[in-house]
């Protein structure tokens, strides 16, 4: 039996050794040896020795060199590109736009913004080729750590918030830092590798919408109401991939928007700014200002841009964050913007349609909320600034002045591009437990 066990770790050590992908050696050693023991018992069956049958098994299952270069090509490890150059392409291009508004606005982006924006695109870009070489996979294991982590924290700035502009965040090297979009994005991410997990234990359903809703209620009660209604959608997704019925589905829906409408409606001044958002195009109050302005600059603008107007950029809020569309389609004209929108179409379409070649569930679940969340982020941002919704705050991924976007959406690139170039491996590091469902 010694002899067997040493012929075939050769074997297997000489097929993994041709295989650049380090993460799957352990399965394809594993399969390989069961292979050739189903092989070696069928030789023995025939009357052939054990050792016979050992040589005869390494023998029929072919060459370790060859079989070694095909699993290779299987698994190797490559990047999304059409991902990987689009997203350069946006954050070349949103460095640049931004250094247009620095020279010429130094009121609206001071040098010190403008140096913000290099080391946060720098340290994002570092993030993301750290989180392209790490294995995905092992997110899963942490799942519940995130989620108590996340929300433990996000309860201890809800308690102690710095409200600027109506955003809950922390100050950090002099930035504002968007919480409630962060706490978003990590519960989801948690989210995803718990709520599958809960499918067959006892209670399943209530398990899954209290943890949902602990999420809603602490986005709630910091007033961040639009990202309320941003994580119930994150949340529908959640539930689909977590296979739970539909009739769950749409009163999870129903409770969403019914939490929303409370909050809202119970109080006067929520009442009377959600009619002015809703009527912001014949409204002409305060809130509605920004809508005016918009629509002010998309009319003025031409097919091949303006140039940069000193005016515009000094009397227009939020114009290198928010409304970094807006001044790209006055600045450079309709046919940049429309290049770039079209780009951000390609760039979605391509997500979700490369989403289906993810062999491993959990990774083809978190491939397709990230995929969701840059929807949002891109289209939400493009309605925006086309004018066609009420001003929310809302950043462009790669083009508008956010460090924390810019970090965060960088770093999602990265996980992206590690799912994909792990597409092919299907094993799950979580050892799940069968329950029964009562």
């Amino acid at each position: 039996m010694g002899i067997e066990k040493n012929s075939f770790d050769k074997f297997t050590e000489e097929v993994c050794s041709l295989i650049k992908c380090t993460e799957v050696h352990k399965d394809i050693k594993e399969e390989l040896a069961c292979h050739l023991e189903d092989i070696k018992e069928e030789y023995i069956a025939q009357g052939s020795s054990f050792q016979e049958a050992e040589k005869l098994a390494i023998s029929h299952i072919g060459d370790s060199e060859k079989i070694g270069f095909d699993l290779n090509k299987v698994y190797k490890k490559v990047p999304e590109y059409k991902t990987l150059i689009i997203c350069s392409l946006f954050v070349a291009f949103g460095l640049f736009t931004q250094f247009s508004i620095f020279k010429n606005a130094p009121k609206v982006m001071s040098y010190s913004n403008y140096i913000t924006t290099i080391v946060c695109t720098i340290l994002g870009s570092l993030i993301a080729i750290t989180a392209y070489l790490f294995d995905y996979r092992k997110i899963e294991k942490y799942s519940w750590q995130i989620y108590f982590i996340t929300n433990f924290v996000f309860l201890l700035i809800v308690s102690f918030p710095y409200k600027i502009n109506l955003i809950i965040g922390i100050k950090l090297v002099g930035k504002n830092f968007d919480i409630a979009l962060a706490a978003i994005i990590l519960n989801s991410i948690a989210l995803n590798g718990i709520l599958p997990k809960l499918t067959n234990v006892k209670y399943s359903i209530i398990k899954k919408l209290s943890l949902i809703a602990l999420c809603i209620y602490l986005i709630l009660i910091s007033n961040q109401y639009f990202c309320v209604a941003l994580f119930s959608i994150f949340s529908i997704i959640l539930l689909v991939n977590s296979k739970i019925k539909i009739r769950y589905i749409i009163a999870t829906i129903g409770a969403s928007i019914s939490v929303i409408y409370f909050a809202m409606f119970t109080t006067q001044y929520r009442y009377y700014r959600l009619i002015d958002l809703l009527n912001f195009r014949n409204n002409t109050s305060e809130v509605n200002s920004l809508n005016e302005i918009i629509q002010k600059i998309i009319s003025a603008s031409n097919l091949f841009g303006n140039g940069i107007s000193t005016e515009i950029l000094s009397n227009t809020p939020v114009i290198n964050e928010g409304l970094i569309y807006t001044y790209i389609i006055y600045t450079f004209g309709w046919v940049v913007a429309l290049t770039l929108l079209i780009l951000i179409l390609f760039l979605l379409i391509n997500l979700f349609r490369t989403s289906k070649s993810i062999k491993n569930q959990y990774g083809r679940n978190l491939f397709t909320l990230i995929s969701f969340i840059l929807a949002v982020e891109f289209l939400l941002s493009v309605a925006l600034n086309l004018n066609l919704i009420p001003f929310v705050s809302a950043f462009m991924p790669f083009l508008g002045y956010s460090p924390f976007s810019t970090v965060v959406n960088l770093t999602l690139i990265g996980i992206i591009c590690s799912i994909y170039g792990r597409k092919n491996l299907s094993k799950s590091l979580v050892k799940t437990k069968l329950q029964i469902n009562n």
